[in-house]
């Protein structure tokens, strides 16, 4: 009783329909022709919908069917027909793709490409499956609507042309790859569509002995060609296996040293043999770069996970993740289950949490402050969070002091200490630089800035009659009905206090208001042989005299210090 079973009506449609198709003609190779290109640019494209239209035009797949019939049947009419079709039609398939690489020039490999060029075991058993269900589907007619699926599964013509594109960019070993995908294909295709022929009694009829010797000798070199590329692409899914998990542990060491950093995850992870050591290039998401001494450490940590030397790079992408309560939380890629922020049981990630959030209500309340980060530190075991800021002041060690008690109360450690790492910024306008506490806010009305406008102009005047001082900038507040000027001078001295009496009494009577007047004294004088000149005076006339030998200079040096 056999397996599988055709009748005969069947059987000699099938053999027409095979014999048809595997027929070395010109509508043949136009499909070939048609279904390379349309590979080929489906590759080129990534495009893995033009790459399925390319596996439905391919007629590459039927001379397969038709070698497999011609040895199981014995017919070398039909074998020379189909043979000679199947490696016109490769050759054909691999000179074209090849050629298209030639014109269009330097082609960026793109994933579709690459994922043809390294063959493993895998792709060996989807071929024997695929090989099965195409000659099952030949042999029941009522399966035989499936065989498009089938030849999206084999993938015929796909590796053939992206095994010329390869060797067009020069890339051999990659054309090599494709070809073995393909060849794999082809052996598996026949080897399993021989046996469902034989076992639906598709073969002629010998003697059980005279049988055995006869499938034999002509199945004995597809067979041993299939048991040695299975043998090969095993070994390839071997290698494959040790990358990715080299890959994965090292991705997991560096996840594993990032967690305690804020609003830092990692991204890519490249690496590459030279020899015995490994290269690895690792893209990390951060707010701060990378210290040599933090890197050593994570090679460090790879080296002892995989068990032989390592070489780290950290290409830092400076980047933040900002919540409504500050930037600690850990923002992974999307996973499966659509989620997206990392949740990890970090005592330090902890910490920093709190510690951003008592800050930020402490500078929401107009201290002239803003936070960037807070990063986390161990120092001779001291744990020290490093608050990194910016604003118009320096905070004082009483805030500091507050703050950090805050803190430790909040996380209920007390050991925390709190530091702060500050970038001091100015406010400027038209009437000069603005100075923290000497904001008029909502109170600058235009009445209140014209009369401190006229009162500006006054003491600019009172000063530009003094040679020994300059007054750089004027500041000026309303407090408890008085104005009040914080006038910065530059001089060789402090500013007299009787002189800035005298400036007050001068400008109460002139605008007929009490005027408190707060003298911020720099000391800078240039000594010459012409007596004392107060700095800013001596560089304002040397930057006149060299104003015309600067345009040029000073923008580029600028220009090439902020690379």
């Amino acid at each position: 009783m056999k397996i599988l079973s055709i009748t005969p009506d069947r059987f000699k449609m099938v053999h027409a329909e095979i014999s048809d198709g595997s027929e070395p003609a010109l509508r043949f190779y136009i499909l070939v022709a048609v279904s390379t290109l349309i590979a080929s640019f489906g590759l080129i494209a990534n495009s893995t919908a033009v790459v399925i239209g390319a596996m439905l035009v391919a007629p590459l797949m039927t001379p397969i069917f038709g070698i497999a019939l011609a040895l199981v049947r014995g017919e070398p009419n039909l074998l020379g027909r189909a043979a000679r079709a199947e490696i016109v039609g490769v050759v054909a398939a691999v000179s074209m793709g090849f050629v298209l690489g030639l014109i269009l020039g330097d082609i960026e490999p793109t994933p579709e490409m690459l994922s043809r060029t390294r063959p493993n075991l895998f792709d060996l058993f989807v071929a024997v499956l695929a090989g099965f269900a195409g000659a099952y589907a030949l042999v029941d007619e009522k399966i035989s609507p499936a065989l498009p699926g089938v030849a999206i599964a084999t993938a015929i013509v796909p590796p053939l042309a992206n095994s010329g594109l390869c060797l067009a960019l020069g890339e051999v070993s990659g054309g090599i790859g494709s070809f073995l995908l393909f060849f794999a294909n082809f052996l598996s295709i026949l080897v399993v569509a021989s046996g469902t022929f034989i076992l639906s009694g598709m073969a002629k009829q010998y003697g059980a002995k005279a049988k055995h010797i006869e499938y034999a000798r002509r199945f004995a070199l597809p067979l041993v060609a299939f048991v040695l590329i299975a043998a090969f692409l095993g070994h390839s899914l071997s290698q494959i296996y040790h990358e990715r998990w080299l890959e994965k542990t090292i991705k997991a060491t560096l996840i594993d040293a990032t967690s305690h950093i804020p609003a830092t995850y990692i991204g890519n992870i490249h690496h590459y043999f030279e020899g015995e050591t490994v290269h690895v290039m690792a893209s990390v998401h951060t707010p701060a770069l990378f210290s040599p001494t933090r890197v050593t450490l994570m090679q460090d940590q790879i080296t002892e996970q995989i068990g032989r030397p390592a070489e780290l790079i950290m290409n830092c992408i400076i980047s933040n993740n900002v919540s409504a309560l500050g930037s600690v939380k850990q923002v992974v890629r999307p996973n499966l289950d659509g989620t997206f922020v990392k949740i990890k049981d970090d005592d330090t990630i902890s910490d920093v949490g709190v510690s951003e959030q008592i800050i930020r209500e402490y500078f929401a309340t107009g201290y002239g402050m803003s936070l960037i980060r807070v990063e986390p530190i161990i120092f001779a075991q001291r744990k020290i969070l490093l608050a990194h800021v910016l604003g118009v002041r320096q905070l004082s060690s009483e805030e500091i002091a507050m703050l950090e008690t805050r803190i430790r109360e909040a996380t209920g450690e007390k050991d925390i200490e709190l530091a702060f790492s500050s970038f001091q910024k100015s406010l400027q306008t038209s009437e000069g630089t603005i100075r923290y506490g000497w904001i008029l806010g909502n109170q600058g009305a235009p009445e209140l800035r014209g009369r401190i406008r006229r009162i500006h102009a006054d003491l600019k005047s009172a000063f530009a009659q003094d040679g020994a001082y300059e007054l750089v900038n004027i500041n000026a507040t309303l407090l408890d009905g008085r104005l009040r000027f914080l006038l910065e001078i530059v001089g060789p001295q402090p500013y007299p206090p009787q002189d800035v009496k005298k400036l007050e009494n001068l400008l109460t009577q002139k605008h007929a208001e009490p005027i408190d007047i707060y003298a911020w004294s720099r000391i800078e004088v240039v000594n010459s042989s012409k007596g004392a000149i107060p700095l800013m005076e001596l560089t304002h006339k040397f930057n006149e005299r060299q104003r015309k030998n600067l345009p040029e200079e000073i923008p580029m040096m600028l220009d090439t210090s902020a690379r």
